[in-house]
C-alpha cells in the first residue's frame, strides 16, 4: 500500500455548507411587518368592539322611551283631570298621576332617570322639562298640603286650563327628542360608515401580511431543505474524510515510513496473532530475520541517503519474492523479519535462498561512480508446538548470528548444519 505521506496527502476538511444567511434589512422589514400585522389585529378588534357598540345604542332608545313615557302621563294626567272635574273619578288618581309625571321630569338624587344623558345633555330639552316641573311640582305640592277633595277640583280646573300647554310642551319634547336620536343615529352611520371602511383596509393590509409571510415561509422551507440536503452532503463528505484519515493513520502506525512494511509493534502483533491460530490449528509457521550485510560502512562511505536508499531495494526485494501471504516487518535499521504461514522449514530455507539471491542481484547507483551491490544474511527457524513469538524470532535471530559468524550473504537455519547454495560462493 502507498505511503500516505509520500503519494496520498491528507485531503482538507470539507468547507462547511453555507447557511441561511438573509439581509439585515429583510429582517428588519420582516419585523416591522409582523408588528404591523399585530397593531392592525388589534385596531380591528377594538373598533369591531366600539362599532357593535355605537351599532347598538341603548341610551338612544332608553330617552325616546323616557320622553314618551312624559307625553302618555301628561295625557293620562289630562283624563285624570276631566274625571275629577265630571266627578267621575277617584280623587286618589289625581295624585297618583303627579307623583309619576314628578318622577319623570324631577327625580329625586337617589333615583334618577335611568339612560336619559340625551335629554339631560340638549339645552332645549333641559328647558321645556323645567317648563313641565314648574307647571307639575305646584300641583303636586298643593294636593299634598291641602284638603284633598276640594284641591284634587281645584288642581284639576288648573290643568285642564293648561291642558293646551302640556300637550305642546310633551310633543315637542318628543318631536326634539326623535329628531335629534335621527342626526345622532345619522352620525352614527357615517362613523360606522368610515370605520367599516377603515376595517376594510385593515383586513386587506392583514391579508396581504399573511401572504408575504406565507410566501416568505415558503422561501425559508424551501432554502432549509437546500440546507439539509448541503449540510448532509458535507455530512458525508466529512465522513468520508474521517475516514480515510483514520484509515491512514492507522497505516502510519503500522507501517514503517521508509519502507512500507510493518514496523515493529504491527509485525510483532500479526505475528502473535499467527502463533494463537499455529496452536488451536497446528500447521506449520517459519520465521526469516534478515540483515544487510557492512551496511555501516555504506552508510558512512556513501551517507544515509544511499543507506536508506539500500534499505528501500531491499524492502522492494522482499515485496517481489515473497507471498502476498507472508507478514514482512522492518525491525529496526537495516534488519527486517518475516513470518511465512502454512511454509515448514525446508519450504522456508527454499524462499530465503531465493530472497538471497534477489538481494544479491540489486545494483545500487552511486553518482559518479560505479554502482554498489548488496548481500543480505538469512535466519530461519520453524515454530514448535508452545513456542512463543519471542522464542521463534530469537531462534531466527540466532541463526542469522551464525550467519553472519560463517561470511555472511548465506542463509542458516536453527538447530541444523544445513548450509545455503551461496556458501560455497
Amino acid at each position: 500500500m502507498p505511503s500516505p505521506s509520500r503519494h496520498h496527502p491528507a485531503p482538507a476538511p470539507p468547507p462547511p455548507p453555507e447557511g441561511l444567511r438573509h439581509p439585515r434589512w429583510l429582517t428588519v422589514v420582516l419585523s416591522a411587518l409582523l408588528i404591523s400585522m399585530a397593531v392592525l389585529t388589534v385596531l380591528a378588534t377594538v373598533s369591531l368592539r366600539d362599532h357593535a357598540r355605537e351599532l347598538a345604542e341603548p341610551r338612544l332608545n332608553s330617552d325616546f322611551l323616557v320622553s314618551y313615557q312624559i307625553a302618555t302621563e301628561l295625557n293620562m294626567l289630562i283624563d285624570a283631570a276631566r274625571s275629577v272635574q265630571a266627578r267621575e273619578g277617584g280623587t286618589g288618581e289625581l295624585m297618583l298621576r303627579l307623583q309619576l309625571l314628578a318622577s319623570l321630569i324631577e327625580p329625586v338624587p337617589t333615583a334618577p332617570r335611568a339612560y336619559t344623558q340625551l335629554l339631560d345633555s340638549l339645552p332645549q330639552a333641559r328647558e321645556l322639562i323645567e317648563q313641565l316641573a314648574r307647571l307639575v311640582m305646584p300641583w303636586l305640592a298643593r294636593l299634598q298640603t291641602a284638603v284633598q277633595e276640594q284641591a284634587d277640583r281645584e288642581v284639576a280646573q288648573d290643568i285642564l286650563g293648561e291642558a293646551a300647554m302640556l300637550r305642546t310642551l310633551s310633543d315637542r319634547l318628543v318631536s326634539l327628542v326623535h329628531r335629534q336620536q335621527g342626526n345622532i343615529q345619522d352620525q352614527n352611520r357615517l362613523r360606522l360608515h368610515g370605520g367599516f371602511y377603515k376595517l376594510e383596509w385593515t383586513i386587506a393590509g392583514l391579508i396581504t401580511g399573511s401572504i408575504v409571510l406565507s410566501v416568505w415561509l415558503l422561501i425559508l422551507n424551501h432554502q432549509s431543505r437546500q440546507f439539509g440536503a448541503k449540510l448532509a452532503q458535507a455530512n458525508a463528505r466529512l465522513e468520508s474524510a474521517v475516514a480515510q484519515r483514520t484509515h491512514e493513520l492507522a497505516w502510519l502506525a503500522n507501517t514503517d515510513p521508509l519502507t512500507e512494511l510493518k514496523n515493529r509493534r504491527a509485525f510483532m502483533e500479526a505475528g502473535e496473532a499467527l502463533v494463537i491460530q499455529c496452536r488451536r490449528y497446528p500447521y506449520p509457521l517459519s520465521a526469516l530475520l534478515i540483515d544487510i550485510d557492512h551496511f555501516k560502512s555504506i552508510n558512512d562511505r556513501y551517507g544515509h541517503h544511499l543507506g536508506d536508499t539500500a534499505i528501500r531495494r531491499v524492502a522492494d526485494a522482499m515485496t517481489a519474492t515473497l507471498r502476498e501471504t507472508d507478514v514482512t516487518g522492518r525491525l529496526g535499521g537495516e534488519e527486517f523479519a518475516v513470518l511465512m504461514p502454512h511454509t515448514d522449514l525446508n519450504a522456508a530455507l527454499r524462499a530465503a535462498e531465493r530472497l538471497r539471491l534477489a538481494a544479491a542481484d540489486l545494483r545500487i547507483p552511486v553518482p559518479g561512480q560505479e554502482p554498489i551491490n548488496l548481500t543480505i544474511s538469512i535466519g530461519v527457524a520453524d515454530f514448535r508446538h508452545d513456542m512463543s513469538l519471542d522464542i521463534l524470532v530469537m531462534h531466527a535471530d540466532l541463526a542469522l548470528y551464525r550467519a553472519k559468524h560463517d561470511g555472511r550473504n548465506r542463509v542458516r537455519a536453527f538447530g541444523t548444519e544445513l548450509s545455503s547454495p551461496g556458501d560455497a560462493a
